[in-house]
């Protein structure tokens, strides 16, 4: 079989699953079974041949598929922010909408030359390693989960990412003599009844990076009432949160004495991120300017 037929084969498959961008994931499952770049597949002439190897991996890979794991899972990789990470059952998949929580956090960490960032619950350490490599700072990526520790330590190695790893609960305090001009994280916060109406797609993600306690808002408790000394004096605590969550988690924030507390919005318009700043000894400004 050519190219051109076999790439239209398996769009006309995709599509009549119901994916959303059959076009896209026909593309991505031909690269992986051809073992080839984007690229290099688009260069490829429309009759050239696909020999049999390449078929059974393609008839692999889309009866994953059609048992309704995630393309990014059936490719075992996926990018962000520009880059290709690797991804696995183990961790979230990196999503577009995370990369807004990269965007907020590099002017500050680009104005503060070798401030120390923390990912918690870093999961594929996606947004940690970005800082890491877009910033002069110093990244420690924490999850309570040892698989999703070693994916990101791969991840690291692959983008020769440096970075420190830790094994650390939200839930619990954090570790004692240690202080982070950032703290960056993407916690669970789906609620009971989101858990219970979950896509079928989503329920091959670990159920403990989905599930937020009953309202939604477990994490966020623990990182206003827990976290907040682990932040130096002018530090920043930045989180990524669920829809219609913004509100409460800006509420947790003020609470716990955070300054210049802010909610944030993607590119719909949905609020999406929630920022504050620890007071600096002796007054001064937050890293907004506002005085604190």
């Amino acid at each position: 079989m050519v190219i051109s037929q076999l790439r239209q084969q398996l769009a006309d498959k995709l599509r009549h699953m119901g994916c959303d961008a059959p076009g896209l994931e026909a593309r991505e499952l031909l690269c992986a079974a051809l073992g080839i770049s984007r690229r290099q597949l688009t260069l490829l002439p429309h009759d050239a041949p696909v020999d049999d190897a390449a078929c059974r991996r393609l008839s692999d890979l889309l009866g994953q598929r059609e048992q309704g794991k995630p393309l990014q899972y059936v490719l075992g990789e996926w990018d962000f922010y520009g880059r290709t990470f690797f991804c696995s059952e183990q961790a979230l998949i990196p999503r577009p909408e995370t990369e807004l929580l990269v965007e907020q956090a590099l002017p500050v960490l680009r104005s503060r030359p070798g401030a120390r960032v923390l990912d918690l619950g870093c999961g594929t350490g996606c947004i940690g390693l970005t800082l890491a490599l877009e910033s002069p700072c110093t990244v420690t990526l924490a999850d309570l989960s040892e698989q999703a520790l070693a994916l990101a330590r791969r991840n690291a190695e692959r983008l020769c990412a440096k970075a420190e790893f830790l094994r650390l609960d939200m839930l619990a305090p954090p570790p004692e003599g240690w202080q982070w001009e950032l703290i960056v994280s993407n916690p669970p916060y789906l609620t009971g009844a989101d858990m219970l109406a979950l896509e079928p797609a989503v329920r091959f993600e670990p159920a403990m990076a989905l599930f937020g306690g009953e309202d939604g808002l477990a994490f966020y408790r623990a990182l206003a009432g827990l976290w907040v000394p682990a932040l130096a004096p002018g530090g920043m605590l930045l989180v990524e949160h669920g829809m219609g969550q913004g509100a409460a988690v800006a509420a947790l924030f003020s609470q716990a004495g955070l300054q210049d507390v802010r909610r944030m919005y993607d590119r719909e318009g949905r609020d999406r991120m929630v920022a504050g700043v620890r007071a600096r000894r002796g007054g001064g400004r937050s890293e907004t300017g506002a005085e604190i």
